[in-house]
Order: C-alpha cells, then structure tokens, then sequence
C-alpha cells in the first residue's frame, strides 16, 4: 500500500500496515499474558456494571429496535446486532469506572477495544487466539497515539478514552475481519471523523457512554471500510485533521505514535493499571494514604480537622466536583472519597469511638484541601521534551501531624496482589461483587465498603 500524496506512507497508513501484520503467533509470551488479565478484568467489570441504572438504560434505547440477533450483551439473555451489543457492553464496562487504565492513553483501555471485539469476534465466530490479537491490536492503536497527542489533547477536554478509543477499537474490529491494509487505513480514517467524547460530562452517564459509542463507532468504521467507504489516509496529519483539531495547539509528535509500534507493545510497557476502587483513579493515592495512616496510627475518623491531598497538575481537570450531589459525582470527588474512606473505617469498627459506636461521615465533612505536588501521580507528564522529575510520582497526604507519600495500589509500578483471576473475582467476575450500585462501592482486598460511598 502506498500513499498518493507526496512524502510516503501517512501515520494511518502505518498504522494499519502494523494491523495487518500482527498476529498470535508473534505475540511475545508477556504480551499475551498482560492481554489474557486485562481481558478476564474487564469482562469482571462489565458483569458488576451491567446491574447499573446507566447499562439498563441503554439497554432500554435498544430493546425496541429489529436487529439482528448476532451478539451477547453481557450479564443479559439478551441479544443484538453487533453495533448494539458493542453499544451496550461498553457502556456497561465503564459504569462503575473500575476499569484499567494506561499511561499513554491517558484513559481506559481495555474496555472500549474488547467492547467491540467481543461483539464482533462472536458474529465471525472468531477463535480465542483472533479475538486476543485483535485486542493488542487495539490496545496498541489507541496508546501510541495517546502517546502523540497526550498530554494537550487530554488537558484541554478530551476523553481519551473515546476520542483515541474510536481508533482502537476500529483497528481491532477490522483485524477480526481480516481488512486489506488499505481498508483498514480506511476504518481509522473514519474512525477519526467519529471520535468524540468531554470530560465536562464525567460524573455522568454520558461518561460510560463514551465508551459504548467508541466500540460501537469503531465496529461501523471498520464496516463500512468493508463495503468499500473510503476516508484520507491523512485524516491524523492533515492541516485540518485530527492531530490539528483535537491537539490543543500542539503539533503532535507523530514520531512517538508510528516508532515501535509493538515493540514493546503498551499492554507490557508502560503497561496496564488496574484499580483498587471504583472510583476516579486521581483519588485512589489519597485513599491508599487514609486508609493506611488510620491504619498505622490508629486515627479516629471522627478526630480528623482536615485533609490535605497532593495531586498532579491534571486532577482539578477529573475531580470536577468538590460537592457531589451524586453517587455517579461522587467518583469525582476527592472531598466525597476522602469521607467516604473514613465512613469506611468507622464501619469496620477500625476506629470506633469511646463507646465501641460509628456514625456516618458527612459528604464535606472533613474536606480535602487540594494542592500540587511535583511527585503526585501524572505529575510528570509533560510535553515532549520536558525533563521528567527524578523519582516516582507519589501522593501526599496530611492528617494532623501525620503524612504519608505512597504510590496507587494496582498501578504498572505497583500491580497490587493475586493473580488476574483474583483481580477478576474481587471485581465480580465470579459474582462477588453482583450488587455494585453507583455510589456504591465495593472491594475484598482491603478497599473501601460503604453504603454511602463513592463508585468508579
């Protein structure tokens, strides 16, 4: 495949020549293996958010369309097209925003990718070996262009994990088809005129929808190349393409999208995160911090003034909301998490008052005062060429006199306990967790347990 426009293969078409060629058998053993985890979590995550009032109401939006029965929507007897049931479980994967996470991307990677390929790869009658390159394929797509693009287009309003999302899950989508290159140069080109999604909707059920449409629109993408749609090749690079619309002023660095393309693949390196709350991942330092300062100094919730918490220069651009009026605001939140981590402790009987009672912390009622920290998780992405602090980014948490520096259990630098079928049963894979409501949350490795608390 060649370009006709001058100056040789375009970034998509690198892309896509990069899909073709991937295959199962090429996979190095640590690459299937990150796949296999990331794989089995997310189809945990989805069964607990399929019980979400967000799932249900997308489900509700397609019952009534005469579709062909082509595909499982997941925690259902139900079935549909492809593009619906992409629709549905991608929605469902992120209702409760438990899902992974990825330094390049900036966002979730897995859920929009298998959203589609599940989807799909059932209607090919798709063997586990095509499904699973397939999803690297994906994976990789969406991350080495959140390396080009990120951290501008992430910073000025973009959910990355839709708007690069659509281009993962159209990659993945036209590998289980088996798409010349040139076709599946197509679907990304299409892809690119699909992407959307804002983070002024986080806290929202527009959130987890991002994440349905992405599958869904990457599956069309990837269909319509099929029957012979065509888009340009350019559609990243041109003067008025993507990287020019989405990239915040910032000229992306296509380099860093198209050099190593699968070597390493992102899955390994910088690798996936998974989470130990189901709650925005900017939170999860500061609750790692409460829950083990309580621990070690055996704090009395009910004694704490304030909070402070270090976050990265990013995190007042996710925890959009210092008063949650919702269980869905709630996991963007950190005065909400923050509570709802001590309310924890006091129903656990951990910090039981003088008289063995507990009481509910009030949302606020020990508000954290948010401040930058250099070390805080994210605080070193910056543009290229910027120099990276020299340790590992960390959280800052202050309680009184105490403090504590520590980083989230479940990041690729700390993958946190068990195995992935454990990770998947802590999450409801196994239906541990079958109940998971939006401020809900729930967790058997030490994480937080309350009616009233916050869910992602």
């Amino acid at each position: 495949m060649t370009s006709k426009q001058p100056g040789g293969l375009s970034v998509i078409e690198q892309l896509a020549a990069y899909v073709v060629t991937e295959s199962f058998e090429k996979l190095p053993e640590a690459t299937v293996r990150a796949a296999r985890r990331a794989i089995l979590d997310t189809l945990g995550v989805t069964l607990a958010g399929s019980v979400e009032p967000t799932a249900a109401r997308v489900r509700a939006l397609i019952a009534h369309r005469r579709a062909p029965d082509e595909a499982t929507i997941i925690g259902t007897p139900l079935r549909a097209s492809v593009e619906d049931a992409a629709l549905a479980n991608g929605t469902a994967s992120h209702a409760l925003d438990y899902d992974d996470l990825n330094q390049s991307l900036s966002g979730h990677p897995s859920v929009p990718i298998l959203s589609a390929a599940l989807a799909l790869g059932e209607r090919q009658r798709a063997s586990g070996a095509a499904l699973l390159a397939a999803f690297v394929a994906g994976v990789e797509i969406e991350a080495k262009l959140g390396r080009a693009l990120n951290p501008a287009h992430y910073e000025i309003g973009w959910h990355a994990t839709a708007t690069l999302g659509v281009f993962g899950a159209a990659a993945a989508a036209a590998k289980l088809l088996g798409l010349s290159a040139e076709r599946t140069a197509n679907a990304l080109a299409i892809a690119a005129s699909m992407a959307s999604g804002i983070k002024a909707n986080f806290g929202t059920d527009c959130k987890p929808l991002h994440v349905g449409h992405a599958a869904r629109c990457g599956i069309e993408a990837a269909l319509l190349a099929e029957a012979g749609f065509t888009g340009n090749p350019r559609a990243l690079e041109h003067g008025d393409g993507f990287g020019a619309t989405h990239g915040g002023g910032s000229r992306p660095a296509w380099e860093l999208t198209t050099a190593g393309l699968g070597a390493p693949h992102d899955l390994v390196d910088p690798g996936i995160g998974v989470k130990r709350f189901p709650a925005c991942a900017s939170t999860h330092q500061a609750l790692d911090a409460t829950l083990a300062l309580a621990e070690e100094h055996a704090i009395d919730p009910k004694a704490v003034v304030a909070v402070e918490c270090g976050v990265s220069y990013l995190a007042p651009h996710q925890l959009i909301y210092d008063q949650a009026a919702t269980g869905l605001q709630g996991k963007f939140s950190m005065p909400y998490c923050v509570a709802v981590a001590l309310d924890a402790l006091l129903r656990r009987g951990r910090a039981a008052g003088p008289h063995g009672g507990t009481r509910t912390v009030r949302r606020g009622a020990c508000p954290p005062r948010r401040r930058a920290d250099p070390h805080a998780e994210g605080a070193d992405v910056r543009p290229p060429g910027a120099d990276n602090p020299p340790e590992p980014p960390h959280a800052v948490h202050r309680g009184r006199d105490q403090a504590r520096r520590r980083p989230a259990i479940g990041a690729p630098r700390a993958p946190g306990e068990g195995s992935a079928a454990e990770s998947a049963d802590r999450r409801g894979a196994h239906h541990q967790v079958p109940r998971l409501r939006g401020p809900r949350a729930a967790t058997r490795a030490g994480g937080v347990r309350s009616g009233d608390g916050a869910g992602a």
